[in-house]
């Protein structure tokens, strides 16, 4: 009697394991999916004042770039292994190619920073030129590392 209760025992703290490494995994695919819809929010009204499909207010693209630096530095933390599998669109390969991807994001977090930068000047035409130059290495990322 005494075998099974620890076999038993034993199972229920190895499934209460599981359980545990299976919430942190959903817990870091939730909150990189958080970060990046806040990145979404910020970017995309950029966007559409650099597009000219809203006034362009040069207080309120400084405010999202400043937003942007910060969040771009948030969802990285959050790609940790195992968490790979479940609702997430992330490609295998920001796991096979660890080092690619780290590339990717350095220059995403740094083109975000000098995006910020270049806002604080008001200068809208450099403003748009960074924003474009930043809303390409999201491009690059999600060609290679995104799945649609």
């Amino acid at each position: 009697m005494k075998k099974t209760s620890f076999a038993l025992a034993g199972l229920v703290a190895l499934g209460a394991a599981f359980s545990a490494s299976a919430d942190q995994f959903e817990d870091a695919i939730q909150y990189r999916k958080a970060a990046f819809t806040l990145i979404k929010a910020n970017f995309g009204p950029m966007g559409a004042m650099a597009e000219g499909k809203m006034p362009f207010d040069k207080a309120a693209f400084a405010a999202r770039a400043a937003n942007l630096e910060a969040l771009a530095k948030m969802p990285w933390e959050h790609f940790i292994e195992g968490s790979d599998m479940g609702d997430t669109k992330s490609k295998p390969e920001v796991w096979s190619k660890a080092k690619d991807y780290k590339a990717e994001v350095d220059k995403f977090e740094a083109a975000a920073a000098k995006l910020a930068t270049v806002a604080k000047g008001g200068d809208e035409k450099a403003m748009k030129a960074q924003f474009g130059a930043t809303a390409k290495t999201c491009k690059s990322c999600h060609s290679d590392f995104k799945n649609k």
